[in-house]
């Protein structure tokens, strides 16, 4: 459930940057506000709405797993929002970037793996 979870938000995170960067360009483009552009985007709508579902998912979560152990899992989700912002938005991610993801990663790893 949790890695669902995060590739629902990291999918979400896309698609609000896609339409986000699509609605967005002049204050008032035919007419319509940009503002109203934004609202009616459907890729907008639809990174809100699988954002709307994480968040569902990650309250069952923090029902059954403490939220201690939770929260700081959710680091995994830089990993799959860089590759997913390299690979669909063509974003550059630089080498010092990946260190940085790497850093949190394994404190990610230690902190899932240390014993109570």
């Amino acid at each position: 459930m949790f890695l669902v979870a995060l590739l629902l938000e990291d999918i979400g995170f896309i698609l609000l940057a896609r339409g986000m960067r699509e609605a967005s360009s002049p204050l008032v483009q035919e007419g319509r506000p940009r503002i109203w552009r934004i609202l009616t985007n459907p890729r907008v709508g639809a990174g809100v709405f699988l954002q709307a579902i994480y968040y569902v998912l990650l309250l069952a979560l923090i029902q059954r797993v403490p939220v201690s152990l939770v929260v700081p899992m959710t680091g995994f989700g830089y990993v799959l929002t860089a590759f997913l912002a390299r690979i669909f938005l063509k974003e550059p991610v630089s080498v010092r970037r990946w260190a940085g993801i790497l850093l949190i990663t394994i404190g990610v790893a230690l902190i899932s793996s240390a014993g109570d």
